[in-house]
């Protein structure tokens, strides 16, 4: 081992340059404790602020000193994080703690540099044991080069100074020996120390105080010991924003007659009035009709309880509004934008923040401005906002992932009104887990969520939730913009489906959405869609576009249809959650009964039609063989057949329903799918703190082998790439730096990529982004990814 420099005091240490030892630990422990809403567990409170002490005690070795200040080598001997989780397993030993809270700040401390890739929560700590015996022990000569006395006199002065927190005087004299005799203690021992964790709750527990450590100790290295202040956000910003939308105070608009609006109107007062009435119920749902104002009505109710809740609590929570695909998540967060905007607030991050993995990183304060490349992705990716927008994976992963990178939000869940928009697109198989795990979180973490949909999946059984609009079925029955026909009873082959759209569109030129279940048939239609209407407007959508691509389109379709054009647009499923579109005549390829009625959504949504209702029709789409007669339905390899199977259960022989039959139609077919689907489990493996298996078996998107193509059409694409190419290419820039680089252009540069299969790919690299230069051959710039350089044919999905 080398020898040790100089000791030092520990008052005289520093965890950063300029930025003294003992000020930024106290620091980040007052901050981390104070960031847990009270409705949480006060253990959770607890741990943030003990971790808090420790985390960076160890950084008090004179070798860590040499490497910050004198630039000296970096060692084994200059590691931080196992010395104070050492010394905090000493000290939490005189505080009143079960066995499981030690634990778990010990191994906030210990891994708050790295994920939490162990098996079993008591792991680490039996790793330390089994290191401590070895001869030559780094920690024991860490240990005995530190000033002890010191560090034992500002834990007692810390606990003076902040009565009633839980902290305590040190319990012993600081030795090397009253440190090992507690790392042996016999209590903590054999079947004792593997049983410390008991339910789901302890870890959820765990996992909040990690992440409100990691949360703080980062964002104030980054800050410079500053921090992001909490901001006010009006009650009544929806009403306020309504005003102005429609002038003066009559939100019903009822000079204009305008029904459907009043009953929006009379939905959003409902779910306000309702949730006030049960501010201690943490589990809600909205079941409401799509179009029915679902968006603001729940903003609006979420800003009248957190308004409540801040009155009585003395802390505002935060709300979190997740959707399952980020193409949604610019409307809807243009939608919270104009809201404030309304109310004569800024467009500022720590107001609004919008956060999915193609986000840009600037953040905005009032008085600075925060870069991508620089605290602004950090600030961004721990949510320090007031209103969120952000994903379903970025949500639950917070919970459910063993990296540090998506736990460090967990402390910000705490106490917080998750809206959950659009729940059905969240899969059957995770049903039980996500009830079990929201159940855990409101007991736990104080959390409170409410399942927002059209066509309410039973995640939550009955006695669970409390509904938010409890007339919701008088909602349905009185709808009558659209009407579903049934055609899909006997099949036809995507071409033959092609000639009989092209009839209709001839004999019925009215702007029409066709929903199919691949890429493939997208392209198919798109091709003689065009040969057929070349003067019509015509739009295709799939994932075969880039995003960027994808998102001028879907505003280049709702322009058109404000417009009054007779628009053809053919896409797959992924309009059907929450775009806003309106079409009078909509075509479905068989699909789940959910994805159906959501896609009928997109129909007649604002009764533009008057009392004529809307048509969506259901096709039963299939490939063709080389014969001409049909081949394999377009459903499969996309849907699992136990929902088709339900869903032609549940509609049956009838040859058509109204808007009105949905909610029961959706009942129906949820009951029966929960009859056949297994359900996947994840609480067992998350209690014992196994979250790489969590990790690994809760994915939200069932996982394809894809290549990724970044498609170069004009010359800032080509410039974009080769930034990039020059970043992954320097051998003199590690991979932190890398990232750190890319992060001003990340955005730009993703929203270029596309995915495509990987046997679709011939040898291109799996591991990296490849180059398609775009050309008659390879990217048409209506339709999409047509094929690679030289390759005729490319099967898609």
């Amino acid at each position: 081992m080398p020898s040790a420099p100089t000791a030092s005091l520990f008052s005289n240490a520093f965890a950063h340059p300029g930025d003294p030892l003992p000020a930024h630990l106290e620091r980040v422990a007052q901050r981390a404790a104070a960031g847990i809403a009270p409705t949480a567990r006060a253990e959770i409170r607890a741990i943030a602020l003990v971790a808090g002490l420790f985390h960076d005690l160890g950084k008090a070795t004179p070798w860590f000193q040499e490497y910050l200040l004198r630039a000296g080598r970096r060692s084994e001997l200059s590691h931080h994080a196992e010395t104070g989780a050492l010394l905090l397993w000493w000290y939490s030993a005189g505080l009143d703690w079960p066995l499981w809270q030690r634990l778990a700040a010990f191994i906030a401390v210990r891994r708050h540099h790295g994920p939490l890739t162990f098996q079993e929560w008591p792991m680490l700590l039996e790793q330390m044991r089994a290191q401590w015996s070895e001869p030559d022990c780094p920690l024991r000569i860490q240990l005995a080069a530190m000033d002890l006395a010191g560090i034992h006199q500002w834990l007692t002065e810390v606990a003076a100074r902040h009565p009633g927190q839980g902290l305590a005087a040190a319990p012993e004299p600081l030795t090397l020996a009253a440190i090992e005799a507690r790392l042996r203690d016999r209590q903590t021992l054999g079947s004792k120390l593997r049983k410390a964790f008991g339910p789901v709750d302890d870890a959820l527990a765990l996992l909040a105080g990690f992440g409100a450590l990691l949360a703080v100790d980062k964002t104030d290295a980054a800050l410079q010991g500053r921090q992001i202040e909490r901001q006010r956000l009006p009650a009544d910003a929806v009403t306020m924003h309504k005003q102005r939308l429609w002038g003066g105070a009559d939100t019903h608009r009822q000079a204009a007659g305008c029904a459907l609006d009043q009953r929006r109107e009379q939905i959003a007062q409902t779910v306000a009035r309702t949730w006030l009435a049960h501010l201690d119920q943490p589990l809600l749902t909205l079941t409401a009709p799509t179009g029915a104002g679902k968006t603001l009505a729940v903003l609006h109710a979420a800003l009248q309880v957190r308004a409540g809740l801040e009155s009585r609590l003395g802390s505002a929570p935060r709300i979190i509004y997740c959707l399952p695909f980020t193409s949604v998540i610019d409307q809807n967060h243009a939608v919270f934008r104009a809201v404030l905007r309304s109310n004569g607030l800024p467009d500022r991050e720590d107001l609004l923040l919008k956060h999915h993995h193609l986000t840009e990183a600037t953040f905005r304060t009032e008085g600075a401005e925060y870069q991508a490349d620089g605290a602004g992705q950090l600030l961004t990716e721990t949510w320090q906002s007031e209103l969120v927008v952000t994903t379903f994976h970025q949500l639950l992963h917070s919970l459910l992932s063993p990296r540090n990178a998506n736990l460090k939000r967990a402390g910000q869940l705490t106490g917080a009104l998750v809206l959950l928009d659009e729940v059905q697109s969240l899969p059957l198989r995770y049903w039980e887990a996500l009830r079990q795990l929201f159940i855990a979180a409101a007991r736990t973490l104080g959390t409170r969520f409410v399942l927002l949909t059209a066509t309410r999946p039973l995640i939550f059984q009955p006695g669970d939730a409390v509904e938010l609009l409890p007339d919701h079925a008088t909602h349905f029955r009185a709808m009558t913009r659209t009407r579903l026909l049934a055609h899909h009873r006997e099949p036809i082959t995507l071409e033959a489906f092609a000639q009989h759209l092209i009839a209709q569109l001839h004999q019925h030129p009215r702007a029409a959405l066709i929903i199919v279940n691949r890429r493939r048939a997208v392209r198919t239609l798109f091709e003689a869609l065009r040969a057929a209407f070349p003067e019509r407007p015509l739009v295709a959508l799939s994932t075969d576009l880039t995003p960027l691509d994808r998102r001028a389109r879907i505003r280049l379709i709702q322009r058109l249809l404000r417009q009054g054009q007779p628009v053809i647009a053919v896409t797959t499923q992924l309009v059907e959650a929450g775009v806003d579109f309106s079409f009078p005549v909509v075509h479905r390829d068989l699909a789940p009964l959910d994805s159906i009625i959501q896609a009928a959504g997109r129909c007649n949504r604002h009764g533009e039609a008057g009392a004529v209702p809307g048509e969506v029709n259901l096709w039963h789409l299939k490939t063709s063989k080389p014969d001409g007669s049909p081949g394999e339905s377009l459903w499969r390899r996309v849907y699992d057949s136990a929902l088709i199977e339900v869903t032609q259960e549940t509609l049956g022989t009838a040859d058509g329903w109204d808007e009105c039959d949905f909610l029961e139609l959706s009942q129906d077919y949820f009951r029966g799918c929960r009859a056949r689907h297994d359900q996947l489990r994840v609480d067992e493996q998350l209690a014992r703190g196994d979250l790489l298996a969590v990790e690994h078996n809760f994915q939200l998107i069932e996982e394809r082998p894809t290549v990724s193509l970044f498609v170069v059409r004009k010359p800032p694409d080509a410039a974009l790439w080769e930034d990039y190419r020059a970043l992954r290419d320097d051998p003199q820039l590690m991979p932190a730096e890398q990232d750190q680089r890319f992060r001003p252009f990340k955005r730009a540069f993703y929203e270029r990529v596309i995915q495509i299969s990987a046997h679709a790919a011939h040898g291109l690299d799996r591991n990296e982004v490849n180059r398609l230069d775009t050309g008659p051959e390879t990217y048409d710039r209506h339709a999409g990814f047509i094929g690679l350089p030289g390759e005729t044919a490319t099967c898609i999905f």
